[in-house]
């Protein structure tokens, strides 16, 4: 069996979030983009990129597969095939085609198969296309599906605010000051600490940049909602399910954009499956601070996707460069 469709999702900020476009000084702006408004005429609108929802199930679906992979010892890969998993690799030399390859290393790695990547010279395409997500405004009502619209909904920027704040200087306390090397200390004492000569050298250029300072992000507030959409085409079940897999790692840390780390991003998700066939499941993931939920064809598929990485394991457990040598460049 073969899917064939769309996920629909719709994402509640359940934190601010920051997704930057320009930064003036230390202030930084939200992205924006220009579309054709309902009324026909050009309208600035913010999105968060379709890009960037990819590149973080790229480093999830990787995550996981590596997790599994290593479940009695880590696996770790060289640079190269680290960059191709988690950033989605380069193309080195004149492009070339070779169907033969690409075809084992969709067979051998199914979430590679899912979002393609640079492979050696030649490009392998991915079946997964993602677009933008658009917060429910009246900017894009006529761009929503039917379900979702309302004339009660608000400009988008009406839903920005901005957040400012402040990083002290910390050498300027006195009860963190004992801590600090004086600058007349030489580079190495007895009993005490070498300095390396080019932490010295960091060290003076920095000594006159203020660390004390105040910056601002704009940011879409919590409690707006976006809508987005990710087709699907022609995917086996265990490429279905590698894909489903990063949707799974991702509800662990449920969060998009930046500044992740001050909690921002975090958001609940509901994503519906439409199969070009007919078949519509509302239910085929949800994701809150309740857990994760997956409908019984997303389990199912993720099912065969772990019983193939299982088979993996004892294969790499024989030849544990195999991985690695079917990635290499031709």
């Amino acid at each position: 069996m073969n899917y064939t469709g769309r996920l629909e999702g719709l994402l509640t900020l359940l934190a601010p979030l920051s997704h930057i476009g320009e930064s003036h000084g230390p202030d930084s702006y939200l992205d924006t983009q220009y579309i054709i408004g309902p009324d026909g005429y050009p309208v600035e609108i913010f999105c968060y990129h379709g890009n960037a929802f990819r590149g973080m199930l790229r480093d999830c679906g990787s995550k996981y597969m590596l997790d599994r992979l290593g479940k009695d010892g880590r696996v770790q890969v060289p640079l190269d095939v680290f960059y191709l998993l988690f950033s989605g690799g380069s193309i080195g030399g004149d492009q070339s085609v070779d169907i033969d390859q690409a075809r084992r290393i969709r067979q051998a790695i199914p979430l590679l198969s899912v979002l393609g990547g640079g492979v050696g010279n030649q490009i392998l395409p991915g079946k997964v296309n993602f677009g933008d997500a658009f917060p429910l405004c009246a900017e894009v009502q006529h761009m929503l599906p039917e379900h979702l619209r309302s004339e009660k909904h608000i400009s988008w920027r009406q839903m920005t605010s901005e957040r400012s704040f402040s990083r002290k200087d910390d050498a300027k306390d006195d009860n963190l000051r004992t801590y600090l090397q004086p600058e007349d200390r030489p580079l190495l004492e007895a009993g005490g600490q070498m300095a390396l000569p080019l932490e010295t050298e960091k060290v003076a250029k920095k000594k006159d940049a203020p660390q004390q300072m105040r910056y601002t992000i704009e940011v879409l507030n919590a409690g707006a909602k976006l809508w987005m959409r990710i087709d699907v085409r022609d995917l086996t079940e265990v490429e279905f399910g590698a894909l489903v897999s990063a949707f799974d790692e991702w509800s662990k840390a449920p969060y998009i954009g930046g500044q992740n780390r001050i909690g921002f991003g975090r958001v609940a998700a509901e994503f519906s499956w439409h199969d070009v066939r007919g078949p519509e499941e509302r239910d085929f993931l949800q994701i809150s601070d309740k857990g994760r939920y997956l409908s019984e064809t997303a389990q199912n598929a993720k099912k065969l996707y772990d019983e193939f990485l299982n088979q993996y394991t004892e294969y790499l457990t024989e030849k544990r460069d195999g991985l690695v040598k079917l990635l290499e460049a031709n």
